[in-house]
C-alpha cells in the first residue's frame, strides 16, 4: 500500500521536455520534433536522443507553458493531431510529474511522409 510522503517535488525544465517530446512521439500523425537552423531557415527533423531541443519549456506564475515544434505526417488532420497531442501532454505530465496547471501549444513546423 502506497503512503504520501510530505515534501516538495521539483521537476527541471529538461525533464518536463523529455517527458513531453515523449508523449508527442507516441501520438498518431506525429513524425518527430523539429527546430529551425536560424542562419538557413530551414526545419530540421530531430532524431529521438535530442527531442528537447525541439520542445521550450517556460514557467510564470507557477503555471507552465510547453511549446512544442513538431513535424506531422502528411493527410492528418492537423486540428485533431494538435488536440490529441495537447492532451496526451498534459496527462503525461498530470501522471508523471505531478502538473495540473499545464498550458500546450503546438507549432506544426512542417509536413512529411514517414
Amino acid at each position: 500500500m502506497a503512503q504520501t510522503v510530505p515534501g516538495a517535488l521539483k521537476v527541471s525544465n529538461d525533464v518536463i521536455a523529455d517527458l513531453a517530446g515523449y508523449a508527442a512521439l507516441e501520438c498518431y500523425g506525429v513524425v518527430g520534433m523539429a527546430v529551425t537552423d536560424q542562419q538557413e531557415g530551414v526545419v530540421h527533423l530531430l532524431p529521438t536522443y535530442r527531442l528537447r531541443k525541439g520542445i521550450d519549456v517556460s514557467t510564470h506564475k507557477g503555471a507552465v507553458s510547453v511549446d512544442l515544434h513538431v513535424i506531422v505526417e502528411n493527410g492528418v488532420n492537423i486540428a485533431s493531431v494538435s488536440a490529441n497531442l495537447e492532451s496526451a501532454v498534459k496527462f503525461i505530465l498530470n501522471q508523471i510529474a505531478e502538473l495540473s496547471n499545464v498550458e500546450v501549444r503546438v507549432h506544426v513546423e512542417g509536413m512529411r511522409t514517414r
